[in-house]
C-alpha cells in the first residue's frame, strides 16, 4: 500500500496546531510500473499454454477461427520472452547479481536443453519450440527482479497466476454438468465412486486436461484460500474464500489424483505450522482433528485410497519401471542430456518424474543446476518462513511454502518444473519471490547494523563535546563489539 504524499508547503490546523498536508493525505493502492509489466508479461505467458506449432504447420492453416486463434497464441510466450530480454538489457547493470542464483541456474537449465535440442534431439523444430517457451518463464522472472525492491512486484504475479489457476479450477469444476460422460466417468478406487477428467480428449480445439491436472489445479487453489480462511478479517471475504476452498477441496476429490491428494495434506500441515502467531493452536487442533479422524476409520480409507487395492505398489503404477529405463538412457548423453522433449522422442512416453526428466533433457550440466537452484530455493524458504521468521509476517505467507512443496512432492511423479506446465507458471514466480525476499531480509538488517553503529558513533561525539565544554572526564561509551556481550 502506498501513500500519496503531498509536499507541505501549506498548513492546515487541527486540534489549534498546525498539521503538515501529507500527514493528511490518505492512502491508496498502487501498481508500480514493473508490477504491471510483470503481471502482463505473466500473463502472455499464461495465454500461450495448451496450444502448440502443430496448429501452424497443418495443411490449410488456418482451417476455421478456433485454429486461428490457437496457432497465433501459441507464440506468445515466445513474445513475453522477447520483451522480457529487452527489459533485460535496458537493466543489464542489476541483473548480474540476480544470476548468480537459482535463477542463473535455471537461465542455465533452459540454455542448455536448447543446445541439446538443436543439435541431438530427432524432432529438432518442436524440442527448441518447448526450449523456447521454457527460457521464456526465465527471463520473464529475470526482467522483473533488477529493481529496488521487486518483493511487492513478485508478490502480485503470484496473486494473478493463482487467480488464474482458480478461475481454470472452477470452470473445469463447472463445465462437469454440460461435458457429461466426456468429464466424469464411474471408478472403483474413489471415493465417491466417480473420476473427472479421466478420458482424454479435446475441448474447444485444445488437448482435454487428465484427471491429474485438474487435481493439481484444484490442490493449489484449496491451499491459496485455506490462508484466507483462517486470518481474522470481513466476514464477507472469509466466506467467499470458503466457497472457493470447499469447491476446490471437492474438485480434488472427484478428481481421483492420488499424488496431488497425498501432496494436499502435507501442505495443509505447512500452512498450520508456518502461522507463527497460531502455530500452537493450529498444532493442537489439527492433532485433535486427526485423533478423531482415527477413531472413525479414516486413515485406513485413506490407505485405500491411495493404495487403491490396500497394498502398496512398490512399482507405483509402473512409473519405477520407466525410470529404470530413463536412467540408463540418460547416460547415452550425460552432460547435455538429449534435449527438449527426449522422453518422448526416445522412449516413447512421459517420463512423470520431473528430478529425472531434467537429466534427460539437459544432463548433468543443465540438470544438476536447477536441481541445486531448488536445493537453495528450499533452504531461504525453511530458514526465513519457519526457524527465523522477520517481524513483518506479511512477507511470509503460508501458501507460498505449501504451494511450492505440493508442486516439489509432485514431481516425485509428474514433470512439473521439468518443462512449460501449468504446475511451473502456478509455482516458478516463488524461485524468485525467495530470493527476493532473502536480499531484502539481508539488506534490512545491513541497514539496521548501520544504523546502531551511526547511533553509537553521535553517541560518542556528543559525550566528548560534552566533556570539552564542561571540563569534566565522562566515561566513553560502549563499543559496537562491546554491545555484543
Amino acid at each position: 500500500m502506498g501513500v500519496e504524499v503531498a509536499k507541505p508547503l501549506q498548513l492546515r490546523r487541527r486540534a489549534g496546531r498546525p498539521v503538515p498536508l501529507y500527514q493528511l493525505a490518505k492512502p491508496r493502492w498502487r501498481v508500480s510500473t514493473n508490477a504491471l509489466l510483470a503481471m502482463g508479461l505473466w500473463l502472455l505467458l499464461w495465454l500461450g499454454y495448451n496450444t502448440g506449432p502443430w496448429y501452424v504447420v497443418a495443411p490449410g492453416f488456418p482451417a476455421n477461427t478456433t485454429d486461428l486463434i490457437h496457432g497465433v497464441r501459441a507464440f506468445f510466450p515466445m513474445l513475453a520472452g522477447w520483451f522480457a530480454l529487452l527489459m533485460i538489457f535496458a537493466r543489464s547493470n542489476r541483473v548480474s547479481t540476480w544470476i548468480l542464483g537459482p535463477l542463473g541456474l535455471m537461465l542455465l537449465y533452459a540454455v542448455t536443453g536448447l543446445v541439446s535440442s538443436a543439435t541431438l534431439s530427432p524432432d529438432p523444430t518442436y524440442a527448441l519450440y518447448y526450449g523456447a517457451n521454457y527460457l521464456a518463464i526465465v527471463l520473464v522472472l529475470l526482467a522483473i527482479v533488477p529493481v529496488e525492491d521487486p518483493l511487492p512486484d513478485l508478490r502480485k504475479v503470484l496473486t494473478l497466476t493463482w487467480v488464474v489457476g482458480t478461475m481454470f479450477t472452477l470452470s473445469l469444476l463447472g463445465a462437469i454438468p454440460f461435458l457429461g460422460s466426456q468429464a466424469i466417468s464411474e471408478t472403483e478406487g474413489g471415493p465417491v465412486g466417480v473420476r473427472a477428467y479421466g478420458a482424454t480428449g479435446t475441448i474447444m480445439g485444445m488437448a482435454g486436461t487428465r484427471n491429474t491436472g485438474f487435481a493439481r489445479y484444484a490442490a493449489i487453489t484449496a491451499l491459496v484460500m485455506l490462508p484466507g480462511l483462517l486470518r481474522k478479517g470481513k466476514l464477507v471475504v472469509r466466506i467467499i474464500f470458503g466457497i472457493v476452498f470447499a469447491a476446490s477441496l471437492y474438485g480434488l476429490i472427484i478428481a481421483n489424483g492420488r499424488t496431488e491428494a497425498l501432496a494436499f495434506v502435507g501442505s495443509v500441515v505447512v500452512i498450520l505450522v508456518a502461522e507463527r502467531t497460531k502455530r500452537t493452536v493450529n498444532i493442537l487442533v489439527g492433532t485433535a482433528a486427526a485423533i478423531l479422524l482415527g477413531l472413525r476409520g479414516f486413515f485406513s480409507g485413506f490407505f485405500l485410497y491411495i493404495t487403491r487395492t490396500g497394498r502398496i505398489d512398490p512399482t507405483m503404477s509402473g512409473r519405477t519401471v520407466t525410470w529404470r529405463e530413463a536412467w540408463h538412457f540418460i547416460w547415452q548423453s550425460p552432460w547435455v542430456g538429449s534435449g527438449f522433449q527426449a522422453d518422448r522422442y526416445y522412449l516413447g512416453l512421459h517420463m512423470h518424474n520431473a528430478f529425472l526428466h531434467v537429466l534427460i533433457q539437459s544432463g548433468l550440466l543443465g540438470g544438476g543446476a536447477i536441481l541445486i537452484g531448488l536445493g537453495i530455493v528450499w533452504f531461504h524458504l525453511l530458514k526465513y518462513f519457519f526457524f527465523q521468521q522477520p517481524s513483518d509476517t506479511s512477507l511470509i505467507p503460508p501458501e507460498i511454502p505449501a504451494v511450492f512443496l505440493f508442486v516439489t512432492i509432485s514431481s516425485i511423479a509428474e514433470s512439473t518444473f521439468a518443462y512449460f506446465s501449468a504446475a511451473w507458471l502456478l509455482s516458478a514466480p516463488i524461485v524468485a519471490y525467495v530470493m527476493a525476499l532473502h536480499r531484502h531480509l539481508r539488506r534490512s538488517r545491513a541497514k539496521a547494523a548501520w544504523e546502531n553503529l551511526r547511533r553509537i558513533r553521535l553517541a560518542k561525539r556528543r559525550l566528548q563535546a560534552a566533556k570539552s565544554r564542561e571540563g569534566i572526564e565522562v566515561a566513553p561509551p560502549p563499543t559496537a563489539g562491546a554491545t555484543e556481550h
